[in-house]
């Protein structure tokens, strides 16, 4: 049987909880103002910058073309 007054240690718990209401909150402020809007279409636009940098990184490595083919490669995958 358990012995009911032995402290339990909870700080995964209460550490989980803080992160998610941090989440929660950025995603709320993203979503429900307007320069939340223009910070998604900031990040959209540094996202698929940093994708089509990656696939002629990978273009180029895998099939030994340019960096500037593979990045015309890449543009043309991105779209």
């Amino acid at each position: 049987m358990k012995n009911p007054f032995v402290k339990q240690d909870h700080t995964l718990l209460i550490a989980s909880i803080a992160i998610g209401a941090l989440a929660a909150s950025a995603i709320t402020y993203l979503y429900l103002t307007d320069s939340g809007a223009a910070a998604r279409e900031e990040i959209k636009k540094t996202i698929k910058k940093q994708f089509k940098k990656t696939a002629a990184d990978v273009i180029s490595k895998k099939t030994k073309l340019s960096k500037k083919a593979a990045k015309v490669v890449a543009d043309q995958v991105a779209k």
